[in-house]
């Protein structure tokens, strides 16, 4: 019984730790998209030259979805190769289509490209300067939640509910102390009474 009691707190603690983990994750990338926005307000945020973003629309069904998170990494435009993923800027408004053909013009490189799931190619043909990235990654179903951790009132509210867990966490560890100090003085206690 005691070894299953054991276990079981083993467990609940290894739970806290693995939560506390993924907040500090979650705060630490809020905080430099925060300071990224700072720094740079006409550009994406990004970390590590890597940025994420939310699809919001189906264009490029079914190898992305609407929800799904695309993991985009910075590349030199001469790594931009027909059939990839990209993703670009287009008058404020942030695209990612497939690359389905590139040209020179005029010293500069330029990409035409589509949505899987549209008929036609995108009337306007991106130059390298408005690329944000190549897609390197996707992550189905949390483009919701991506879009909840970019906001700054839930960053407040994360990081309050850290911290009212920490000291929780905190209270809970001073008592087990105190009470196993009152234990062991009992028991010195009873010791010397025998």
């Amino acid at each position: 019984m005691e070894q299953k009691h054991g276990i079981i707190k083993f467990f609940k603690s290894l739970f806290l730790y693995i939560i506390y983990i993924i907040i500090i994750i979650v705060i630490l990338y809020d905080m430099f998209l925060i300071i990224g926005t700072v720094i740079n307000p006409d550009e994406t945020p990004d970390v590590l030259g890597i940025k994420t973003f939310s699809i919001i629309s189906g264009s490029m069904e079914p190898a992305i979805s609407i929800n799904d998170i695309v993991v985009v990494r910075e590349v030199n435009p001469n790594d931009i190769n027909i059939n990839d993923i990209i993703t670009f800027k287009v008058k404020n408004e942030i695209i990612t289509h497939r690359v389905i053909n590139i040209e020179k013009k005029d010293e500069r490189i330029v990409y035409t490209t589509k949505g899987d799931k549209n008929d036609v190619t995108d009337i306007e043909k991106i130059s390298d300067t408005q690329i944000e990235g190549k897609c390197v990654a996707k992550i189905p179903k949390i483009g919701k939640l991506l879009t909840i951790v970019k906001n700054k009132v839930f960053f407040g509210i994360i990081i309050t509910v850290l911290l009212i867990c920490f000291l929780w966490q905190r209270k809970i560890l001073k008592n087990k102390i105190r009470r196993r100090e009152k234990r062991e003085k009992y028991e010195e206690k009873q010791e010397k009474q025998v």
